[in-house]
């Protein structure tokens, strides 16, 4: 499990920042981080950061909703916390950042969850970010980016437990993205064995607003019946209901949502915590976790063929019986014939999966891919192996070689042509064939390409 802070400059780069306070200093203007026009909610500090924390089980969007509000903050220096589940990172190469923004220090933790194994380390992260607020660092407030396994109760509770941690920020929103393709099993599954896969419902009762995601691939009988879910585990929570994360900004921002006499009132009957508010902070609630997930990570080199690694994930969540165990697949590929990454985003037999920004010029292009999901150590060596099979490896007809192309046409389906190219399109050969027209061959295989006689 990996933990990442981000200083992310979202007003301006820094050059400019330092020309205008120059600026301001030549006029007799002292920058103050009080004088912004943003308004502080009623009962908090005018010397607290709020914090805004993103919880939802896997796959219900969260790092879609991280790269939409770094894209929408316009006018808000943030430091973005984001923690990780697995053995292999792959979040931190999702999160975007625009060419305007500075990524200023970054911290990697890998030894733990910050809902239960790492609290420590989240009071260190938390208390240098405020060491650098009160030396007169400029930021607007603090964003933390949940791992979908993580029971947000003891990640509040953080704010509350430490004394120099409560003096500096204040819980300001807790935002729990729920997945209405998948809601409906997974809060069934949270529901009926609470103690072993009680997060799904652990995430919305200690919430203040939900974002009922992904309502585009639920039709409007299944979102009522998740909206009745959601308000019987919370129904204090305001509920928004949004495609791709997309939600105005205002709505999560700086808004003063949590209230935690409401939350504990909420979330008691499914956390167990008959407790007051004074208890809240001084004693550790016990996290609802899944103890039933598991998870593979892989990390090698080499170019893969795209063919072969689509017929392996086929093959894994080709049909809903075999998905079912996958609750999520992350995936950042070097595939060969492309120098851009590809990005694999999976949830069941769900698949969102494209090229998306270019791999450095000089720099090593890393596959790395991790498996999330229920009796995934015990496949480990079949993930592990079938994973690694998918890379391509060296060819064997070199260009302008005579080789006969699998076409359906002709002897046994074979046609005779000249190979022109090699991984052209992502597919292992170009062939010219002789009777004029161009065909490829997405592997190097005599099912597909063969030499010619």
């Amino acid at each position: 499990i990996f933990f990442r802070l981000f200083f992310l400059d979202l007003l301006m780069n820094r050059q400019q920042r330092r020309r205008e306070e120059r600026e301001q200093q030549k006029k007799g203007q002292n920058h103050n981080h009080d004088d912004h026009s943003h308004d502080i909610p009623q009962g908090r500090k005018g010397k607290q950061l709020p914090v805004t924390i993103l919880t939802g089980y896997l796959g219900a969007g969260k790092t879609t909703l991280l790269n939409y509000l770094l894209r929408e903050q316009k006018d808000k220096k943030l430091a973005v916390i984001e923690n990780e589940i697995g053995e292999v990172s792959i979040d931190d190469a999702l999160v975007e950042q625009k060419e305007t923004e500075t990524a200023e220090e970054l911290v990697v933790l890998n030894n733990g969850c910050i809902c239960c194994t790492v609290r420590k380390d989240l009071v260190t992260t938390l208390t240098k970010i405020g060491e650098k607020f009160r030396a007169g660092h400029h930021l607007d407030g603090v964003l933390i980016e949940l791992t979908g396994m993580a029971d947000p109760a003891p990640v509040v509770q953080t704010f509350f437990m430490n004394d120099e941690v409560r003096q500096t920020f204040c819980v300001d929103n807790v935002v729990a993205l729920v997945d209405a393709k998948h809601a409906i099993e997974k809060l069934d599954e949270s529901t009926g064995n609470p103690e072993e896969k009680g997060t799904a419902c652990a995430q919305i009762a200690f919430s203040s607003t939900v974002l009922l995601n992904k309502i585009d691939l639920a039709d409007e009988a299944t979102i009522s019946n998740i909206e009745s879910r959601i308000k019987s585990l919370n129904s204090t929570a305001e509920v928004i209901k949004c495609q791709n994360a997309k939600v105005p900004v205002e709505k999560l921002f700086n808004i003063g949502a949590f209230d935690l006499t409401k939350v504990l009132k909420e979330a008691a009957p499914f956390h167990g915590f008959k407790g007051t508010e004074e208890e809240f902070g001084s004693t550790w609630m016990t996290p609802k976790m899944d103890r039933s997930v598991s998870n593979v990570g892989v990390r090698c080199e080499g170019a893969l063929n795209m063919f072969l690694f689509q017929e392996f994930l086929h093959n894994l969540v080709g049909t809903e019986e075999k998905a079912g165990d996958f609750l999520r697949i992350k995936a950042l590929l070097h595939i060969g014939g492309s120098n851009q990454k590809f990005v694999l985003q999976g949830i069941h037999m769900l698949k969102n999966q494209a090229f998306t920004a270019p791999w450095p010029k000089n720099g090593p292009r890393e596959n790395r891919i991790i498996f999330i999901g229920r009796g995934m150590q015990q496949r480990r060596q079949e993930l592990t192996d079938g994973f690694k099979a998918c890379i391509a490896k060296p060819l064997r007809f070199p260009i302008n070689a005579e080789v006969q192309a699998k076409t359906g046409q002709g002897p046994d389906g074979y046609e005779n042509g000249l190979v022109i190219a090699h991984w052209d399109e992502c597919n292992a050969y170009r062939i010219a064939l002789l009777r004029g027209t161009h065909v490829h061959a997405p592997h190097d295989d005599d099912c597909f390409i063969r030499k010619a006689p």
